[in-house]
């Protein structure tokens, strides 16, 4: 970004003359979105979409997107009570996901188990196959790595 001197700057300003527009830096913080992380202003899912992995429940979902970068997404995502099974639909990114509110199970294809509340983290490797079962109301915050896209 080209700086002008203070001296430059008055003489321009004194002659009359255009001082040029600076550009913002392109590369900036990106504050999330309090109202979406609060759940306010989520976008409703059609309930079929994820009709062929529902295992029970009543799939009702909501999400919004907080950020798009070039390899990272960050989205909030909210679910009614309900299970679902990803062995067709395994994860297509590492995901880093934070429990805003509700209860996560997750459970491995072996059968163990891992339990997440409210203020609990965890990362979800790429090409994870087990079940989600999301109780109470479910919500969370997920960073996702997606490699060439």
């Amino acid at each position: 970004m080209r700086k002008l001197s203070a001296g430059a700057l008055c003489s321009a300003l004194s002659l009359g003359l255009a001082i040029p527009a600076f550009a913002a830096d392109p590369v900036a913080p990106v504050a999330l979105d309090r109202d979406k992380i609060a759940g306010i202003g989520l976008m409703a899912i059609p309930p079929d979409s994820f009709k062929d992995i529902l295992e029970s429940g009543e799939l009702h979902m909501r999400v919004a997107t907080l950020f798009t970068g070039k390899e990272l997404r960050v989205e909030i995502f909210e679910s009614t009570p309900a299970k679902t099974n990803h062995r067709k639909r395994p994860t297509d990114g590492d995901e880093f996901v934070y429990v805003l509110s509700g209860k996560l199970i997750l459970t491995e294809i072996n059968g163990t188990r891992h339990e997440y509340r409210p203020g609990d983290s965890l990362v979800l490797p790429v090409g994870y196959t087990g079940t989600w079962e999301m109780q109470g109301n479910y919500r969370e915050i997920a960073v996702v790595i997606q490699k060439g896209r």
